[in-house]
């Protein structure tokens, strides 16, 4: 199927400069619409309808599409994007649980085109290039240099961070739990713990946790042979939780026995036996710019420039 960057390509021109042809918008020279028309012509490219349709007219609703919903960091994700949307007169449609599935993003997008939604906010997936005319914006993603915007989260400092909360100086071998590293920004964090861990010549293991694994059969894997390792950086903050919650039953102790770092800093976090040491992404900064970057597209700004989150490490009991 011919793609709009199979027609850029032949035209040599960018996808944006064929999208502005296609959707009859922003300046293009008569000679460029003429050759760009000519190449959707001879190529029989359609363009997908329903995504023109939500670029020409205005709904007044924004699409929101999250992995899962039990993870608190997308809850907060979402009110920074409504804190910005509701004032500005905007309802926001969620669809969630759609894991890193790509036809459920897929399924998700299609179902909101059909409510002639007027942009969408999404954490990050393939997106299918045809899709390009929509205002979309990418959130919990890697800093990824394409034509999409995306509000990426500082992994790499959140990489660095996440080694300098362990006590270094009682470590010996260090347990990694992650998602597959297939998911950009897993790779892209997990890669930074691994070049710090290297720096400071620490050792460590990588342990890979599916997504269809329960919370607690993580913490049945990161404790099964506990006794070779002195620290344990896993996922988020509840699967940390998990593993506290298996460790008493166990009688581990906490940071005694091994310390313990979890990430997002949830509220949970503050309110685990010992509190967690932990990462803050500011979801909530990371919804309020997904918001702000939206907005600026469809009033016609289109900078695909990614905006970079700090991250902020907080210390807790779990790693003293």
């Amino acid at each position: 199927m011919t793609t709009i960057r199979d027609i850029a390509k032949l035209a040599n021109v960018s996808v944006a400069t064929v999208s502005r042809i296609i959707n009859n918008s922003g300046k293009v020279s008569a000679s460029t619409k003429e050759k760009v028309n000519k190449i959707i012509n001879e190529t029989n490219y359609h363009p997908n309808q329903v995504a023109r349709t939500l670029y020409q007219k205005r709904s007044k609703m924004i699409g929101i599409i999250i992995p899962f919903i039990e993870n608190v960091f997308y809850a907060r994700v979402i009110n920074g994007v409504q804190s910005v949307l509701q004032p500005a007169g905007y309802t926001c449609l969620v669809s969630f649980n759609v894991g890193s599935d790509s036809q459920k993003y897929q399924t998700a997008i299609d179902n909101f085109l059909q409510n002639n939604i007027d942009g969408i906010i999404s954490s990050a997936f393939d997106l299918h290039e045809n899709y390009y005319h929509i205002p979309f914006v990418m959130y919990d993603s890697a800093n990824i240099d394409d034509n999409i915007v995306r509000i990426a989260s500082n992994n790499i400092k959140g990489g660095i961070k996440v080694v300098d909360l362990i006590n270094n100086n009682r470590l010996k071998k260090v347990l990694i739990q992650h998602l597959p590293l297939k998911l950009p920004t897993v790779n892209e964090r997990i890669s930074s713990i691994i070049k710090e861990l290297n720096k400071k010549q620490l050792n460590y293991t990588l342990q890979e946790i599916n997504e269809s694994d329960t919370y607690n059969i993580a913490a049945e894997k990161a404790l099964k042979n506990i006794q070779k390792y002195d620290a344990i950086i896993t996922i988020n903050d509840i699967y940390a939780a998990y593993i506290l919650k298996l460790a008493k039953k166990m009688n581990l102790k906490v940071p005694e026995d091994f310390q313990l770092v979890g990430y997002d800093n949830n509220e949970l976090s503050e309110f685990t036996t010992p509190t967690l040491s932990t990462i803050d992404q500011q979801p909530e900064l990371i919804g309020k710019t997904a918001a702000k970057r939206l907005l600026d597209m469809i009033h016609g700004k289109k900078s695909t420039e990614n905006s970079l989150i700090d991250i902020k490490a907080v210390k807790r009991e779990s790693t003293k």
